[in-house]
């Protein structure tokens, strides 16, 4: 288990289900009208509203390596500012993070 994250964890022990996780992932995007760069914008804003550390790092860390910009992730993250401070607080040291670690 060391060295390992959530994600491949879930996916060894309950593979089916990750699959149709994915499969659902896909479908949500209907007939893929959301580029890959609207997406996972759209995901961290989700995930720092929902104040979801693991797939809020697993996202940022997404965007990073897909070549969004620091200020795009980070403007997606603050949408969560409307839901209050508290909610929106987690993402920016988070986004920090994830960018020194890559």
């Amino acid at each position: 288990m060391v060295g390992k994250n959530v994600w491949q964890i879930f996916c060894e022990e309950t593979p089916g289900v990750a699959d149709a996780w994915m499969k659902l992932s896909e479908e949500i995007n209907i007939e893929g009208v959301l580029d890959p760069k609207t997406l996972i914008l759209v995901r961290i804003g989700i995930y720092a509203v929902t104040r979801d550390p693991v797939a809020l790092r697993h996202f940022v860390g997404e965007a990073f390596k897909a070549g969004v910009s620091k200020e795009e992730i980070q403007a997606a993250a603050l949408l969560a500012w409307g839901a209050g401070v508290t909610v929106a607080e987690l993402a920016i040291p988070l986004i920090q993070e994830v960018e020194e670690s890559l």
